[in-house]
């Protein structure tokens, strides 16, 4: 439920001059409101979530709010002017000097599909399409922004301008004016991308990065990444320091094993400004909760890179490692006699720490005796969620392709935490009933490194060349399995199960993706599925689809990530029911 305003501000006023709190003894001197990737629509009910946002700034009583970039899912000129009109319901009746000072950032989403041109336009269409944007929302501010509120210094770049590129040379010199007219105080820069190995997944700009390293006073603020605030990750410091402000709109993604999942975020951070210190709080726009309440994110001033608290390698020693409880146990439960699914539940982990994934992982038992991990699906645990949002049981499926009647299997799942820290696992040992075979054998390969060849690219001719029983990937991978002609023939409608057993060894990461895909005109047949880091061992892979079309034929595509080397050794492609 909704706190009302009044309440809130007293609740406020309390927290403010509560005995240890971060506010006690003194008053910010700057307060800022940063909300990020809020992707309206058309409508202003596509507002909604920044609406809420909007209000809880206002009754905060922020100096200055900042939209940090896609302010619209694609270039919606309605969509910004419904945005503008909600800006302006929000305060009606608070005077133009009482209203908080307003800056946005320019990014790819606001010039996607302007003027209907195709997507590889829109850094070609940015100038012409963030000045219809600047308009339509009435921004004080263009691409390029530099200024001070209550003193503070502030520079505000684009994702990209002229040329489909930012003038890092511009950016460096708006940054030196900051610093020499301000010395002593925090530089904050606005800017959608993060710099390269900061927060949260470690992607980003790396001319950014290299431009930041110079200015230890700057205090990034970034989005982009669609992730929780919840995510303690989502603080670095380094050279500078850095803050993924999240996201008013859904992110995820794919976790090894498993296809991508898309959760909600309706996180927004608040940035107080003392004399000695920048607190960040974090908050949930629906209700007003604050993540991690007693704990908010503050940062020592003057800036000390070798003492800051959220250096990786501290946070990452520090943060506590999620456990199961005591009494946890693992349920398989088949859904008939012969099984097409087995289900297997294991409740959430209890406690205050809660898990940012499981790993669950199922190996089978060798005629020796030893167990042999065959397959793996991460998913993402509850710590984005509200207490009150939480489910009790988590409940993965795996169809019978993975099994073999009357073999012994293993199932052990293990909680880690956002940093990569596992917890204690649990386990069940179990027999497999009988597992339905409803497959019509349409094509099988025991040697598919032999009889398909592996291209380069989506359309590339050149093979690469076997060794060891490898094919070597020495950059980001863009690489298709070629199967035989024929092998994907039926009509629109037609149901297949394509089930590969592949070894991946790569870096820790960023790592490959694999998809099934129609090459004209470029369309997956599933979600694309993550590859484990590091040597994944023998993992199988059982994709299900339906063909939306009678002259689709697939590759397997192996995409992103690294170098790194794959193996290819069982395909089987059925019809089914």
């Amino acid at each position: 439920m909704e706190i009302r305003r009044s309440e809130f501000v007293r609740a406020l006023g309390a927290a403010m001059l509560a005995p240890g709190s971060t506010w006690a003894g003194d008053r910010p001197l700057l307060k800022i409101g940063v909300m990020t990737d809020t992707h309206v629509g058309k409508t202003k009910t596509s507002c909604s979530r920044a609406r809420l946002a909007y209000e809880l700034f206002r009754d905060i009583g922020v100096d200055l709010i900042v939209n940090d970039g896609d302010v619209a899912d694609h270039h919606y000129p309605t969509g910004y002017t419904a945005y503008r009109e909600m800006v302006e319901e929000t305060f009606a009746g608070v005077p133009a000097a009482r209203r908080p000072k307003e800056l946005f950032v320019y990014a790819w989403h606001d010039a996607f599909d302007y003027r209907n041109h195709p997507r590889g336009d829109a850094a070609k269409d940015a100038p012409e399409a963030f000045s219809a944007m600047q308009r339509l929302v009435k921004a004080p501010n263009g691409p390029y922004a530099e200024g001070e509120v209550n003193g503070y210094p502030y520079v505000v770049i684009p994702q990209f301008y002229e040329n489909g590129t930012v003038d890092w040379k511009r950016f460096d010199r708006m940054l030196a004016d900051a610093v020499a007219a301000h010395p002593g105080k925090p530089v904050f820069v606005f800017a959608h991308v993060p710099p390269e190995g900061t927060t949260r997944t470690g992607r980003g700009s790396a001319e950014k990065r290299m431009v930041l390293n110079r200015y230890p006073q700057v205090i990034n603020i970034s989005g982009h990444t669609h992730g929780s605030l919840r995510d303690e990750r989502a603080i670095w410091q380094g050279e500078f320091t850095s803050v993924n402000a999240g996201c008013l709109q859904r992110w995820g993604g794919g976790l090894p094993g498993s296809a991508p999942r898309e959760m909600e975020e309706h996180g927004v951070v608040l940035v107080e400004v003392f004399a000695d210190r920048i607190v960040f709080r974090r908050f949930d726009v629906r209700d007003r909760s604050e993540y991690s309440a007693a704990a908010p994110w503050v940062v020592p001033w003057p800036f000390d890179s070798k003492t800051a608290p959220f250096r990786p390698s501290v946070c990452s020693a520090a943060a506590p490692v999620p456990a199961f409880a005591s009494d946890a146990a693992i349920s398989v439960t088949p859904d008939a006699d012969p099984f097409k699914i087995l289900t297997v539940s294991f409740p959430c982990v209890a406690g205050v720490v809660r898990p940012y994934a499981y790993r669950v992982e199922l190996a089978q038992r060798e005629e020796s005796g030893t167990w042999v991990a065959f397959a793996r699906r991460d998913l993402y645990g509850d710590f984005w969620q509200r207490e009150v949002d939480r489910p009790s049981i988590v409940k993965q499926t795996f169809g019978a392709p993975f099994f073999e009647e009357g073999r012994e299997y293993r199932i052990t799942v293990t909680p880690r935490n956002s940093w990569g820290r596992e917890g204690k696992g649990i386990e069940r040992v179990f027999t497999a009933a009988r597992p339905a075979r409803d497959g019509k054998l349409v094509w099988e390969s025991s040697d598919p490194m032999k009889e398909c060849p592996f291209r380069n690219g989506l359309a590339g001719k050149t093979a690469y060349i076997a060794q060891d029983g490898f094919f070597t990937l020495e950059h980001a991978a863009q690489a298709r399995l070629v199967f035989p002609d024929g092998v994907w023939s039926g009509p629109k409608g037609t149901r297949f199960r394509f089930t590969i057993d592949m070894r991946a060894m790569q870096g820790e990461g960023p790592c490959w993706t694999m998809v099934l895909r129609n090459r004209t005109p470029l369309e997956n047949a599933v979600p694309r599925i993550a590859t484990p880091p590091g040597d994944s061992g023998v993992q199988r892979y059982v994709l299900e689809f339906t063909k939306p079309n009678d002259a689709y034929s697939y590759a397997l595509l192996v995409r992103e990530g690294g170098a790194g080397r794959i193996s290819f050794c069982h395909v089987k492609i059925e019809h089914i029911p």
